[in-house]
């Protein structure tokens, strides 16, 4: 326990002055990391947490960028106000969307989060006043205001320890949900639906509790993207930014929450080296050293730590 608590503290102080020794570009490319971070721990919830296997997770991370997009265009609100506009309307449609969708089982949950995606995405683009369809919509990211002082979103730095902060925040939040007896049924739903049930849980408002939460961690995820890059268009609701937290997910390391962040950090850094490097054959390279990580670690980067770890006879949980 000594030896778990004194590496997470090392890499939160890591994580923390890290900004001030890396260029301009890297530190852009490090917040990256925390809000991609951000969406694959939505997509853990729902996945490896609950065992829905959601393809529609870009209709959560579009939908976020929009909100605050729109209401920083369309009602002049703060950063702050806007992100609470992303947390209660996302709450809201996540709620509904997960009382219709999780009627479903199996391969018709799958086809019907694939289906609610595409009609996002073209509606997107059929709207091209409201969402700029595929040119987009910018906009001025507003400074951060906190009473005390403003902050200037614009300077790398600033916007990290933002982020950071947010990113920390929510992870204590989900690790702390799931370690609570309901949290703790979320997981049983996962390992047996049908026994769980027996043991007299609700598992279809389990399962849109799990629901809700992941929308809400995932849209919050695209809703810091758009303020990070001040532009979003209708890209975000197409299928390749669930291709791209699938894989993220399942590299770090599924069920472990830990993963969601070191997944998207590993092949981010990786993706710019490699295409720096050579700009023609990056994502085959990338794509060889995907299979690579799924053959030789199943279980992901952390799942795999984890287990060897378990191993050696040490205990340490998976979350």
């Amino acid at each position: 326990m000594k030896t778990k608590a004194a590496l997470i503290a090392g890499t939160l102080l890591f994580l923390i002055v890290v900004p001030h020794f890396l260029s301009p570009y890297y530190q852009e490319l490090l917040i990256e990391v925390l809000l991609f971070g951000l969406y694959c721990l939505g997509f853990d919830i729902i996945f490896g947490f609950a065992g829905l296997l959601n393809f529609g997770m870009s209709v959560f991370f579009g939908l976020g960028g929009y909100l605050v997009l729109w209401s920083t265009i369309h009602l002049g609100t703060g950063v702050i106000f806007s992100l609470l506009i992303v947390l209660v309307v996302t709450a809201l449609f996540s709620c509904c969307y997960a009382l219709l969708v999780t009627r479903f089982k199996s391969h018709y949950f799958v086809a019907f989060t694939i289906v609610i995606s595409m009609i996002f995405f073209y509606m997107a683009m059929a709207a091209r006043p409201i969402t700029g369809a595929d040119e987009g919509l910018t906009f001025k990211v507003p400074d951060l205001e906190l009473g005390f002082a403003r902050v200037d979103l614009y300077d790398p730095v600033s916007k990290y320890y933002f982020i950071f902060v947010i990113c920390i925040v929510v992870f204590y939040l989900v690790w702390k949900f799931f370690r609570t007896p309901y949290g703790r049924a979320v997981i049983a739903v996962r390992e047996n639906e049908d026994r769980a049930r027996m043991l007299g849980y609700n598992t279809n408002r389990l399962k849109v509790t799990a629901f809700t939460i992941s929308g809400v961690v995932s849209s919050l995820g695209g809703a810091l993207y758009v303020l990070h890059l001040g532009f979003d268009s209708a890209h975000s609701f197409f299928w390749v930014w669930t291709a791209r937290v699938v894989w993220w997910t399942i590299i770090g390391g599924v069920g472990t929450l830990y993963g969601a962040f070191v997944g998207p950090g590993a092949l981010v850094f990786f993706e710019d080296m490699i295409s720096s490097w050579n700009a023609d054959l990056y994502l085959i390279i990338m794509g060889i050293m995907m299979i690579m990580v799924i053959i030789l670690a199943p279980q992901g980067i952390v799942g795999s730590i984890q287990n060897a770890i378990a191993k050696r006879g040490k205990s340490w949980p998976r979350y």
